[in-house]
């Protein structure tokens, strides 16, 4: 094995944990249908419950079907669909990025999109560093006006970071995704390797950090839903 290979490999302990019947044999069932180890597929099952679950519960993010999104998406006019993106970045997202992440800047809110993309399934995301060039795309494939919407959040997330950072920005688009091109500053286009993209996630632990969040979003749609009735919840489908 080489040198790079060995410095790629992720660091692990052994741990032992007392597992349920079920939950043994549904792990080894599913491990047989992938091709894959129980190990692996635990492992897994773990990280995203550090990664994600944790992130969502706190900020109370809710999953549903795209299908549900796209007709919701149909009663919004097309004029106000940017300021709608925007109004996400400012008062959910970015939330996210500041509370989980230490680092200033562009790279934890990047990890944010990823970390939406890989688990959240609202996107696929990818991105790729060319010399000072960042490329970042957002496939979604929910039409046109989800095109607008995220346009306007990536547009306020990039110029957050305009202070000596990035130099400067453009947005492509079709029906189906978004594509931002960011001009960094060569000496701070800095970019974790895969392996570490979520190793500096802080979560939260103790009762003072799992207390109760509210949204910053004071839209009357945001409001409508905060006050619905107690008895329903929003439940993540992962």
């Amino acid at each position: 094995m080489s040198s790079s290979n060995r410095s790629r490999r992720v660091k692990s302990k052994t741990f032992t944990f007392h597992l349920e019947i079920d939950t043994i044999e549904r792990l080894t069932k599913e491990a047989e249908q992938q091709g894959l180890s129980v190990n692996v597929i635990a492992n897994r099952a773990l990280r995203k419950y550090v990664e994600w679950d944790v992130v969502s519960e706190r900020f109370r993010v809710a999953s549903t079907f795209s299908s549900l999104l796209v007709k919701l998406m149909m009663w919004v006019p097309e004029e106000h669909v940017r300021e709608l993106g925007k109004s996400q970045w400012l008062h959910e997202w970015r939330t996210v990025a500041t509370s989980y992440y230490r680092e200033h800047g562009i790279v934890p809110r990047i990890r944010v999109l990823e970390l939406f993309g890989r688990y959240g399934r609202m996107f696929h995301f990818e991105q790729a560093t060319t010399g000072s060039t960042r490329m970042l795309t957002l496939l979604h494939g929910m039409g046109r006006k989800w095109s607008l919407f995220y346009e306007g959040m990536l547009e306020t997330m990039i110029r957050e970071s305009f202070e000596g950072e990035v130099k400067g920005f453009s947005l492509t688009s079709t029906d189906n995704q978004v594509v931002a091109e960011i001009s960094m500053d060569s000496l701070k286009n800095l970019q974790p390797p895969g392996d570490e993209r979520f190793e500096r996630a802080r979560v939260p632990l103790s009762r003072r950090e799992r207390q109760a969040y509210k949204s910053s979003d004071s839209s009357p749609i945001a409001r409508m839903i905060r006050k619905r009735p107690k008895g329903i919840e929003l439940s993540n489908i992962s």
